[in-house]
């Protein structure tokens, strides 16, 4: 069974694109209890030898659903000069001799 994240629940793993000193040590996901998901940045402090967690919660992520990017959006159509459909294809038949 995958899991299936909650409202009011989320998860972090050690961040392996971090370069960086200010780079979070852990990222994951969050479900905040209206039902959007955001960012979550965990880093590990220290202060008077106790190791605490430093939390934040960023920008909402965005929706995967229904959307391209931009590379692989389709062609616009174009008008009958260039006889371009709208998969992004051009109509070669007119062209051919034969």
């Amino acid at each position: 069974m995958a899991y299936e994240m909650k409202p009011g629940q989320g998860s972090a793993w050690p961040n392996e694109k971090r370069t960086e000193d200010w780079h979070s040590a852990f990222r994951g996901k969050v479900m905040l209890p209206d039902g959007k998901t955001h960012w979550l940045d965990i880093n590990p402090k220290n202060s008077d030898g106790k190791t605490w967690y430093q939390v934040k919660i960023g920008k909402e992520v965005a929706a995967q659903g229904d959307s391209y990017s931009a590379a692989h959006k389709p062609f616009p159509a174009q008008d009958n000069h260039n006889k371009a459909k709208a998969n992004g294809f051009v109509d070669l038949d007119e062209d051919i001799p034969f």
